[in-house]
């Protein structure tokens, strides 16, 4: 049996490269790069109650110019802020003419937006309304069954046959003249809550 050299290193293997891969990581690299540039395409503004708002589209045309912060490039504010000074050598060196207020037109996505809301709120109100429409039917319904079963219950005592009721015990007790009469009250009660 052979034994190694404690001194002697093997040499280590190397994969071999293609000289195109540096050239494919750098066009990946570059790829994901412009892929995500549009995510950096970011407004940010701040609404009529003083919070700042970061969004990925435009502010909603009720903001007016000097709220919004931060604007992507390219995008251009509507109206360029000008320096006293730069104003005074421009109004002089360009002859007066009418500027036409900018008018911004209001995005699609908002009335979009605005009709999606009302229809959900339209749909959330139908809902609302035939929950409501079933829970009377339901206590209709209930009312009936306890107005059917108070008059049947009335017919029972005032027919004079022997009525019993279970006790506390669970035992069948017949009703004396004083409990037939508590058990028509009730009855007559019932009659009048539900039979309408």
């Amino acid at each position: 049996m052979r034994q190694r050299s404690s001194g002697a290193k093997l040499p280590r293997m190397m994969p071999a490269q293609s000289p195109a891969l540096p050239l494919l990581r750098a066009l990946l690299v570059a790829a994901a790069l412009v892929a995500t540039s549009g995510a950096w395409a970011q407004w940010q503004w701040k609404d009529a109650s003083g919070r700042n708002i970061f969004s990925d589209t435009p502010p909603p045309a009720s903001v007016p110019d000097n709220a919004i912060l931060k604007r992507p490039k390219g995008s251009g504010p509507a109206s360029a802020t000008v320096s006293p000074s730069t104003e005074a050598s421009t109004s002089s060196a360009l002859p007066a003419q009418p500027t036409a207020p900018m008018v911004k037109p209001a995005p699609s996505v908002d009335n979009q937006l605005e009709q999606r809301k009302q229809q959900m709120d339209k749909a959330d109100a139908d809902k609302r309304k035939a929950e409501e429409k079933a829970a009377e039917e339901k206590a209709a319904k209930a009312r009936a069954v306890n107005c059917e079963n108070a008059r049947k219950n009335k017919a029972t005592i005032e027919s004079g046959v022997r009525v019993t009721v279970s006790n506390a015990k669970g035992e069948a007790e017949y009703l004396d003249e004083a409990g037939r009469a508590a058990q028509l009250r009730q009855a007559n009660e019932v009659i009048r809550e539900n039979c309408r």
